[in-house]
């Protein structure tokens, strides 16, 4: 990224939802970026982006806003209530294909990648998530990412309508594993995640191997869902499989190019300083794995900036 670039102010019309005006070396804006829940990655790399912005661009105050996730956030950008968000990318390509164009939200960045992560009591009988049959299990919120692709698993695995499904927040849902409420839990996130950390060191926790549902997971929605192996501790076995999905940082459709452009620059500049220090696997913050965005295309803006990049 050239100087130029870097020292350019965030700006919006007057009909976007920013606002901005130059001052001195600066600009001035306010961002509403739309993230997660609380105990979760999204809202943790948020607050890590967030403060980034702010120490490049003293003027500019992101307000990151706790929300239900990927679905949540998608609404958000398209009303235009928020800014900018986080979304997984298989929830972000069905919306795009199922919703109007002229306010589909579009891509900054690939940045990171979820672990759909199916959570019992380390004790209970289940092995496989087949042994779920007639029991509870919580999906995570409707306006979630985790019950968005949650669904696609237990259809591919058969499950659908053979288990009770509830729309518990993390927490919430880690308190019915703990009382015996919920046989299971599922969360997509960072390995490991701190809330389920936390109960881990009290109720041992264990996650179950999903890995061999990819192919069909891919088959039943069209995306193509990848295997990953995951970070061994905590509440993670040795050599458990599960599936991965990556991440994307979004911008709704009227978002300025500066704005897109500088926080591409972030992204690429501060990478070390955006990853979670309890969260291990993959990450994205390399110019040349940020731009692969899948079906959902680049804001004019972000594309720009990684053409400068690449030079």
């Amino acid at each position: 990224m050239t100087a130029a670039v870097t020292r350019r102010a965030f700006m919006i019309g007057a009909a976007g939802v920013l606002t901005a005006g130059c001052m001195g070396n600066g600009p001035t804006a306010r961002v509403r970026l739309a993230a997660g829940e609380s105990g979760g990655l999204y809202l943790a790399f948020a607050e890590l982006l967030a403060d980034r912005v702010h120490a490049r661009y003293p003027q500019v105050q992101v307000d990151v806003i706790a929300t239900e996730g990927s679905v949540d956030n998608l609404a958000r950008l398209r009303s235009g209530e928020a800014d900018m968000g986080l979304a997984l990318a298989d929830v972000t390509e069905h919306d795009l294909a199922g919703g109007p164009r002229e306010n589909a939200p579009q891509a900054v960045a690939r940045v990171y990648e979820n672990y759909l992560q199916v959570l019992v009591r380390d004790a209970a009988a289940a092995q496989q998530l087949s042994d779920l049959k007639g029991g509870r299990v919580s999906i995570g919120p409707g306006g979630s990412g985790a019950a968005a692709t949650s669904v696609v698993m237990l259809d591919a695995a058969g499950l659908r309508n053979r288990v009770t499904l509830v729309n518990y927040r993390l927490r919430d849902g880690l308190a019915g594993l703990v009382n015996g409420d919920l046989q299971a839990v599922v969360w997509s996130g960072g390995v490991p995640t701190p809330a389920i950390t936390d109960l881990a060191s009290r109720q041992p926790l264990r996650m179950l191997d999903i890995g061999a549902l990819a192919t069909p997971m891919t088959q039943l929605s069209g995306y193509p869902y990848l295997v990953r192996s995951v970070p061994t501790g905590a509440y993670a076995p040795v050599g458990i499989k599960t599936i991965g999905v990556p991440n994307l940082l979004l911008v709704g459709r009227t978002a300025a190019a500066d704005l897109a452009a500088a926080t591409v620059d972030v992204l690429a500049s501060d990478a070390a300083q955006l990853v979670p220090a309890h969260v291990r696997g993959l990450q994205y913050l390399a110019p040349a794995t940020m731009i692969q965005t899948g079906l959902v295309p680049l804001h004019p803006g972000a594309a720009q900036a990684y053409r400068r990049l690449h030079g």
